[in-house]
């Protein structure tokens, strides 16, 4: 760390500040190379001791002690901010660039919510993991155009790791899928595109001598395995032959979940639903199988587990070296914080292909 490295104030959503929270590590890693300096606050964790009057005061002095360059904030719905919140603490600072990047995906049921209009209003560049309808959502509030961000692997799971990668004639399963069920009552979706998941796990367990594992929150029967704690996750995907995905809100350009990351890290082949506009991700000779349709998926599943388990394991390791050099919070935060200051270009497969698709959507229509 140098004197004269610029200063990021991180408007966290995590409960609490860690190494093992979203971008910390990235951004450790970038402290610890001198480009700069990483000041987090997480906003959310002051409301356990405090009112919002009083964390407000506190997140106010942080920020003015920290005097920052850049300030990077965080999908920040966990606290409730204000438009008039969010000036008085920026006014504090001299009114420095705003990086602000969305994280999740919204539409439906799932609203998006004031302290984010608050945040959007400010910020001077907007990352989102969707375009779309999703850029259309946060354009109504953002004063600059919306740029894609893909979602990434968070550097403390591959920290945590080890970075090794067991042969898949080691699992005690054939499927795992990770992602929760949000369907109420079997017809009634809390989040777009649950049925459509719900389908496919029942069809993935009614294949005949698969041993199927579905891991998170609302799943019944045999195959249910319940949560698992963020950090296994690559741990559990590895004690199947194969993983499977599904994500919601697919009909979203770009939109993926950190699952499809976090399962190519795993290192074993992955089959999932195809977003739109998602061509610079590697395919099946590197271990990813998009498909279209739930059809396609449970064929696709069951020709896999017919495969050479040799193949499998080599094309698992080929995604998982993808993933580990080219699709990071480190890539991620050099491709946004870029816009400010100084730092390492991302990879340009994929980062170039990623920069130009918010564009090239805005000229298409």
């Amino acid at each position: 760390m140098t004197i004269d490295a610029p200063v990021v104030l991180h408007v966290s959503n995590q409960a609490a500040c860690g190494p093992n929270t979203e971008f910390a590590r990235a951004f450790a890693r970038l402290a610890a190379n001198g480009l700069l300096v990483h000041v987090p606050v997480a906003a959310q964790a002051l409301l356990r001791d405090a009112d919002r009057d009083t964390a407000l005061r506190t997140l106010r002095r942080t920020a003015r002690e920290a005097a920052p360059d850049v300030v990077f904030v965080q999908s920040p719905h966990a606290f409730p901010w204000t438009a008039e919140a969010v000036g008085a603490l920026l006014s504090d600072i001299g009114s420095p660039p705003v990086v602000y990047w969305e994280g999740d995906a919204w539409g439906g049921r799932k609203q998006l919510g004031a302290s984010s209009a608050a945040w959007l209003s400010r910020a001077d560049h907007v990352f989102s993991v969707a375009l779309g309808e999703q850029a259309d959502l946060l354009g109504r509030y953002a004063r600059t155009a919306v740029r894609y961000v893909p979602h990434v692997l968070p550097s403390h799971l591959m920290d945590a790791d080890g970075d090794s990668v067991p042969e898949p004639g080691q699992a005690v399963l054939d499927v795992a899928h990770i992602g929760s069920c949000y369907v109420r009552l079997g017809i009634l979706e809390r989040v777009d595109g649950a049925r459509e998941r719900l389908r496919l796990a029942r069809r993935l367990c009614s294949l005949p001598n698969c041993r199927v594992a579905l891991y998170g929150h609302g799943w019944r029967g045999p195959a249910a395995r319940g949560p698992v704690a963020y950090n296994q996750q690559p741990a559990a995907l590895r004690d199947a032959r194969i993983s499977v995905g599904w994500d919601h809100y697919r009909r979203y350009p770009g939109y993926f979940s950190d699952r499809l990351p976090i399962s190519m890290y795993a290192g074993r082949v992955h089959v999932s639903s195809r977003p739109p506009e998602v061509g610079w991700l590697p395919g099946r000779d590197s271990g990813l199988h998009l498909v279209d349709s739930l059809t396609e998926a449970v064929d696709r599943v069951r020709e896999l587990l017919l495969s050479d388990p040799r193949e499998l394991h080599a094309a698992g390791l080929r995604a998982h070296r993808w993933t580990r050099d080219r699709l990071t919070d480190l890539h991620a935060l050099q491709y946004m914080l870029g816009t400010e200051l100084v730092l390492p270009a991302p990879p340009k497969d994929p980062w170039l292909a990623v920069s130009e698709l918010a564009v090239r959507l805005r000229e298409a229509v």
